[in-house]
């Protein structure tokens, strides 16, 4: 992957180097952890199974995982420096790097939804077309606005051809019940009860499979500095993804834990996202592939509405080569 980042050829020290060398700077001073914020959502809950099996521990990392409430909250933290990293979708990365002049670097790509975004509507509506003037409700500065200009993208309209009511996710149910909006954009579990409520599914983000992604983002000045600890991280998290294929019984209920649900309500979100594996980086993030085809169609909508002030490319987004190994072939 590949940002303008002058560094010299160097070969990363691998995890087997051990704790003693990754914690400690040339100086000898230990580092200071390694921050990760992360709001609940599985794709990012990887992280505590790795935290919990001490496979941040074995790869020779002190990591704090920063647990906050909404993703927004996330970036937030991100933005003001309060940590070094975190989980993010495209929003976060856009909006870190047009507002704060960060340089948000995608480490990986941990998931997709699947199904699991939808934009719901009352029964009289056939399709997204029949949207055009229609109030629909989005929360701010959220993937709602992507999903959103993705649906209205598929039947030839824009952002501008809806009026948008922003709200908290949590209060769409009765607006919708009320009549305030003709249509909603959200996930479980206020999509199941707009569903309960009448509520019919015009479109999902399983219909754009790949462009509807979480990632695991870092600052681009961390990477320079600690590259090498980035590497380790992500391969943590494979590791603990490899530890939910052999023992889902035990890593499912760690991740349920983290999200304060219980491991039925877990498996019926799971049911709408598809976790990406690690050989899979590469399709995703190739030139034209989903995530840049899904970043130039929300930059779009996101500058019809005044968030952004520039448009940016996929590139400037992804951990140079000569940074990360594993990114070799995306440069």
């Amino acid at each position: 992957m590949s940002v303008s980042v002058p560094v010299s050829r160097r070969r990363f020290l691998s995890a087997a180097v051990g704790a003693a060398v990754l914690a400690q700077g040339c100086n000898g001073v230990r580092r200071a952890p390694l921050r990760f914020a992360t709001n609940p959502w599985p794709g990012f809950d990887p992280l505590y199974v790795a935290r919990d099996q001490g496979f941040f521990r074995d790869a020779g990392l002190d990591v704090s995982l920063v647990d906050l409430t909404s993703i927004g909250a996330a970036r937030r933290a991100f933005e003001r420096g309060q940590v070094d990293g975190c989980g993010a979708t495209l929003v976060e990365i856009l909006l870190a790097a047009d507002q704060a002049g960060l340089r948000p670097q995608i480490a990986a790509v941990v998931d997709y939804s699947n199904g699991a975004d939808v934009l719901i509507s009352t029964p009289a509506m056939s399709g997204p077309a029949d949207l055009r003037g229609r109030r629909v409700a989005i929360e701010p500065g959220t993937l709602h606005i992507q999903l959103l200009a993705l649906a209205l993208a598929s039947v030839g309209l824009g952002i501008r051809d809806v009026s948008l009511v922003t709200m908290p996710q949590n209060a769409m149910p009765e607006a919708f019940a009320e009549g305030q909006v003709t249509a909603a954009v959200c996930f479980p579990p206020e999509s199941r009860r707009l569903q309960e409520l009448g509520g019919k599914v015009l479109f999902h983000s399983g219909q754009v499979p790949g462009e509807v992604v979480d990632t695991l983002v870092f600052d681009g000045g961390f990477v320079a500095r600690r590259g090498a600890e980035v590497e380790a991280f992500v391969g943590a998290y494979y590791k603990a993804m490899d530890f939910l294929a052999r023992h889902a019984d035990e890593a499912l209920r760690i991740m349920a834990l983290r999200e304060n649900v219980s491991v039925a309500e877990l498996q019926e979100t799971l049911a709408g996202l598809r976790y990406v594996r690690h050989g899979e980086q590469r399709e995703l993030l190739a030139a034209d592939g989903p995530v840049e085809r899904a970043l130039d169609r929300l930059q779009g909508a996101m500058m019809d509405l005044a968030q952004l002030r520039q448009r940016r490319t996929l590139k400037d987004f992804l951990i140079a080569r000569e940074l990360i190994a594993w990114h070799g072939g995306l440069a």
